[in-house]
């Protein structure tokens, strides 16, 4: 079985990072080097010198927070040096059992993969599925599916970031993730870039994990699908019906739940992604 490098994606949760990597420990195949980017800057270093990977992990603080897809870039010159072929991506909220790494890794084993990913349930309430892999339709609507398809890897549109074990080759063939999104739709885009490069996103029902997805703000959510748009060729009126659709629905359920709808937030969102506004909100870079 290949070696493979992992990468977790820290934010002010020291505590739920020290689980992530307890649980890493005890993987029946463990990772060849571990990479913490902490997105914040400010971890003690003596939570990962009391690690049980105080010899091979390597802390790299970003303060200035880049990002979910800048963090994960930081291993690509790692794994080059280190040439392996898989690497594991976890955000420190991730739940996770020993063999998880053994069942993606075996998933990735089949010709044409280029990432897998678990059934992910949800932390808090572990009977509820949130993502059993996603669907990405033609107006650039992308949403998870609760429902595993198959009882054995198969192929779907897109999967949730949260972990994911990736092909490294397939990375290169696409140039690593877009960091233009800065946070959310990254996962849709890179397994989109990946399909047209041949590599398939694969779904390991066996392979159960768990996290509790955060809510999506309205500006980031409706801006990264406007960007997402552009970047896949959308008609513009296509597009603009996704996202009217998509804004409708949390509309909605924002109503339902007694909160007021974000619709100038997302009326900046379409607006800023129509004119290639991307990065962090409020450093935004003009992109064509």
């Amino acid at each position: 079985m290949k070696q493979y490098a992992t990468i977790i994606i820290s934010y002010r949760r020291p505590d739920l990072l020290s689980a992530a990597l307890r649980q890493l420990a005890d993987q029946t195949v463990r990772p060849a080097h571990v990479i913490i980017v902490d997105n914040a800057g400010d971890l003690d270093e003596s939570l990962v010198a009391r690690s049980p990977f105080a010899e091979e992990a390597l802390l790299i603080r970003r303060p200035d927070n880049p990002g979910y897809a800048a963090a994960v870039n930081e291993a690509r010159a790692m794994v080059r040096t280190a040439a392996l072929s898989r690497l594991l991506v976890l955000t420190h909220d991730a739940v996770f059992g020993a063999d998880l790494a053994a069942q993606l890794l075996a998933a990735l084993e089949v010709p044409g993969s280029g990432a897998a990913v678990p059934l992910l349930r949800r932390a808090s309430d572990p009977e509820r599925v949130f993502s059993a892999g996603g669907r990405l339709t033609r107006n650039g609507r992308a949403w998870n599916t609760v429902t595993p398809e198959a009882d054995v890897p198969y192929q779907v549109d897109w999967a949730d970031g949260a972990i994911v074990m990736y092909a490294t080759d397939a990375l290169d063939r696409i140039d690593w993730l877009d960091e233009r999104y800065f946070l959310y739709f990254e996962d849709v885009d890179t397994a989109w870039r990946m399909a047209r490069v041949g590599r398939r996103t694969m779904l390991v029902p066996t392979a159960v994990a768990a996290q509790d997805p955060g809510a999506h703000p309205m500006y980031l959510g409706v801006r990264n699908m406007t960007l997402f748009g552009r970047t896949a060729g959308i008609p513009t009126w296509r597009s603009a019906l996704g996202v009217l659709r998509r804004v409708a629905e949390e509309s909605v359920f924002r109503v339902i739940h007694g909160r007021r709808p974000d619709l100038i937030e997302a009326w900046r969102g379409w607006r800023d992604g129509r004119r290639g506004l991307s990065g962090k909100p409020h450093q935004r870079s003009r992109h064509g």
